[in-house]
């Protein structure tokens, strides 16, 4: 569709996002509009971002990572008080049975003595969903449009780099200031036995908002939130068949409730990335139908990394030992071009 100067509607809505970003953005933070009041975007459901973060005419690949400016960075900084440090990955081989019908892990020792050499190398494969992952912009789509982060298309995704993860390296990776709601403990102190991780629990934002209060911990616009649900430490635990039927031979998994009042509240607080112990930060299966999967709206409308299987065990351990949930956050994802899915590569420090 075009007007008379040859524009499409989704190229006025992103000159419109653009021009409203442009008025408001400082050098270190960025004022967005009320979700209501975001530019309409054709084919995608208002609360839409697609151009708000373009510079220049250049069309944004990071998304919400623009948050992390370096007065962000340097603030997130002052979370180094002790120097312990903690990686957040779990180790490459630990999901047994991988689910949606991934390979699992592999490695191979090769033995270099043929060459004259006592030294070893290793070769590995890694389907880069089935373990600790960062989800790139271009790994699922609006899936009515089948349009990826600021109006790539499927066919495009599929047979070009645009919207992959070596954006986020090539900008010096993900760094900022982390933030743990410890959920799993919180509702183990307040209610008892937790529900099943591999069920399909909601968690709704009025949890993940007493949590944060229990704790004593605020938020800030550009934060790196984190979100312990029980899944790691359930599967850590778990005998071999209880994972098999578990992650294998069922998709449900416990996550953020996928509904209006989320994605609401997630708008609303500007994170830069989200990540979790679950296999999919939201409840999986979401419910398409109602429009509100929060991988829609994470990574598609908003440019929200998602980072999922995170092992936030020992971190948990940390934050309780210290007081405080929050910390400085590093995370160098695997470099490669065009790249869907990565390890995250996380350590927090305090």
């Amino acid at each position: 569709m075009a007007d008379g100067k040859e524009r499409t509607v989704f190229q006025k809505a992103q000159d419109r996002i653009s021009s409203i970003a442009s008025s408001l953005t400082g050098t270190s933070t960025h004022h967005f509009p009320e979700f209501d009041q975001l530019p309409k975007v054709e084919g995608q459901p208002q609360g839409c971002l697609w151009g708000f973060f373009d510079k220049n005419g250049v069309r944004d690949e990071v998304g919400t990572l623009n948050l992390l400016s370096p007065d962000v960075v340097r603030r997130a900084a002052s979370e180094i008080r002790t120097g312990e440090h903690v990686q957040l990955d779990w180790c490459l081989e630990n999901v047994e049975f991988p689910g949606f019908g991934r390979k699992k892990f592999e490695q191979k020792v090769v033995d270099l003595a043929s060459l004259g050499f006592a030294a070893l190398d290793d070769e590995v494969y890694i389907n880069t969903q089935s373990g600790s992952q960062w989800d790139s912009l271009k790994h699922f789509a609006h899936q009515k449009s089948r349009m990826y982060y600021n109006g790539l298309s499927h066919e495009e995704a599929a047979q070009t780099t645009k919207n992959g993860i070596h954006n986020w390296c090539e900008r010096g990776g993900i760094v900022g200031r982390g933030v743990l709601v410890d959920w799993l403990s919180w509702y183990e102190k307040k209610h008892g036995d937790p529900p099943s991780a591999v069920s399909r629990h909601e968690i709704p934002v009025s949890e993940i908002d007493e949590c944060l209060k229990w704790q004593g911990t605020a938020t800030r616009p550009g934060d790196i939130l984190m979100i312990r649900s029980g899944y790691v430490r359930w599967h850590n635990y778990a005998p071999p068949e209880e994972r098999r039927n578990g992650t294998e031979k069922s998709s449900k998994a416990i996550g953020l409730q996928n509904n209006e009042t989320t994605v609401r509240w997630l708008y609303g607080h500007h994170f830069a990335a989200l990540a979790g112990d679950t296999v999919a930060f939201e409840a999986w299966p979401p419910p398409m139908e109602t429009g509100w999967c929060l991988h829609e709206w994470l990574l598609t409308e908003w440019g929200t990394p998602i980072g999922e299987m995170w092992d936030l065990e020992t971190l948990s351990k940390v934050c309780e030992k210290e007081g405080r949930w929050t910390f400085f956050l590093t995370s160098a994802p695997l470099h490669v071009k065009g790249g869907v899915g990565s390890p995250p590569g996380a350590i927090a420090i305090f």
